[in-house]
């Protein structure tokens, strides 16, 4: 009993450390933070920092990782869901994480910024191979059930499951490169939504899906992003 009390209280403080450096990310942005700045906040030593996380790199990881938890958590009953045909849940799905993303839009801005430096090519790398494990098997289990109604036609469906988790990922350059830009193109809420048009047309194409059966992001959730 004292083991598995030591453990959910390890786990415990390891998760009011993410949320302070959550909160951190959000007023000083990755970069700026420091693991002082983490242990100030919850007034704990560097040491018992270490304790949790090895290193500022360690923390990322978790903080990623912890993001893609909640996701999951919010997504994962879409796909088990009896009642829904596979295309309700693919919309289901990407209107979910739209949603869970635009709530926390600001937290992933900051993150965005920090991502897309050149000397975190290697952060993205590893944030979208975990995203990809965590993904594609959630995917790969909507296209199954699509193929089997009859509504998708592709014969693979664990591998076109990898080939949207890619798609995504590009479309997600695609946001960033519009979204960090220092000078705004003029035109970036058209180019955003031709964008979103091009890759929802190319995702129903793999899956061979009915034509704007899967539209990747509403008008309305565009303009949250950016205003027309």
């Amino acid at each position: 009993m004292a083991r598995v009390v030591k453990v959910e209280e390890h786990a415990v403080k390891r998760k009011e450390i993410l949320d302070a450096a959550q909160r951190l990310v959000f007023t000083k942005g990755y970069e700026q933070m420091s693991i002082q700045d983490v242990a100030g906040a919850l007034q704990i030593s560097k040491g018992a920092f270490y304790h949790y996380f090895g290193s500022k790199q360690a923390l990322l990881d978790g903080l990623i990782d912890s993001m893609l938890t909640d996701a999951e958590n919010m997504l994962a009953p879409i796909v088990a869901d009896p009642n829904l045909t596979a295309v309700e849940k693919l919309r289901r799905y990407f209107d979910t994480a739209v949603q869970w993303k635009t709530a926390q839009k600001e937290l992933m801005l900051a993150l965005l910024r920090m991502w897309y430096t050149d000397q975190n090519a290697i952060v993205r790398q590893k944030q979208q191979a975990l995203a990809f494990k965590r993904v594609a098997p959630m995917l790969a289990t909507i296209i199954r059930q699509g193929v089997d109604e009859g509504t998708f036609t592709t014969r693979y469906p664990e591998q076109t499951a990898a080939v949207v988790v890619a798609l995504i990922a590009s479309l997600g350059d695609t946001w960033a490169n519009l979204l960090l830009a220092d000078r705004p193109a003029p035109d970036a809420a058209q180019q955003l939504e031709c964008g979103l048009a091009a890759y929802s047309e190319a995702l129903e194409r793999v899956l061979g899906a009915p034509a704007g059966s899967l539209p990747l992001m509403d008008a309305e959730a565009l303009r949250e992003w950016v205003p027309a």
